[in-house]
């Protein structure tokens, strides 16, 4: 079910990525709040030093998901994925060629990865390879595999001003949506033979 989608323009999207960036700093924030006040203590030194790199991956990542598009290449891309606030329970299984993918491909990717993980809620292996040029396919890997209701709704054609009511919770799903209209990609959900997991297909391919 190939999708080309529409930019949502309601400025509600801009209003929940902001809430996003908010929840997903607030933790290791807190945690420096929490921790300064043993800063004399060696043991807390280490944990303060380990939260502030953690804060600067998460940071690191934001800005390339929800700030300006570059190009950047996989490793560049596994370097930001670090910072997922998943990345203790889901890795990322990315493809090794060399080579930038364009800028806006690149944010696409990037969007769509941290999508694929939030589809593990019980860990797993994110699995990203090129069947065509032009095209990325992203397929979860776990105990337990469940895409975002708010992707499947939107594949489905419901509106993204619906997907915008979801919520900060929920705002990769239309945040990949506007990406892709952007970039003039298409979205679709694909079934592998046999068992296994929908795979995400981002681009239009060869």
């Amino acid at each position: 079910m190939t999708h080309a989608p529409a930019a949502p323009l309601d400025p509600r999207l801009a209003e929940l990525v902001a809430a996003r960036l908010c929840h997903d700093i607030g933790s290791p924030v807190a945690s420096l709040g929490a921790l300064l006040p043993q800063a004399a203590d060696p043991a807390a030194q280490e944990i303060l030093r380990e939260t502030a790199q953690e804060l600067r991956a998460r940071l690191l990542l934001l800005a390339a998901l929800f700030g300006p598009a570059d190009e950047r290449d996989w490793p560049e891309i596994a370097r930001l994925l670090a910072g997922a606030p998943m990345a203790h329970r889901v890795a990322f299984a990315l493809p090794a060629r060399a080579g930038a993918l364009p800028a806006g491909r690149a944010r696409l990717a990037l969007a769509g990865l941290l999508l694929a993980a939030e589809a593990l809620p019980r860990g797993g292996t994110v699995h990203a390879t090129e069947p065509a040029p032009g095209q990325i396919a992203l397929r979860p890997e776990g105990r337990q595999v469940a895409w975002s209701e708010c992707l499947l709704g939107l594949l489905a054609g419901d509106s993204p001003e619906a997907a915008l009511r979801l919520g900060p919770r929920h705002v990769l799903a239309p945040w990949l949506f506007a990406l892709a209209a952007e970039a003039g990609e298409a979205l679709d959900l694909a079934w592998p033979p046999g068992e296994g997991a929908p795979v995400l297909l981002l681009g239009r391919g060869a």
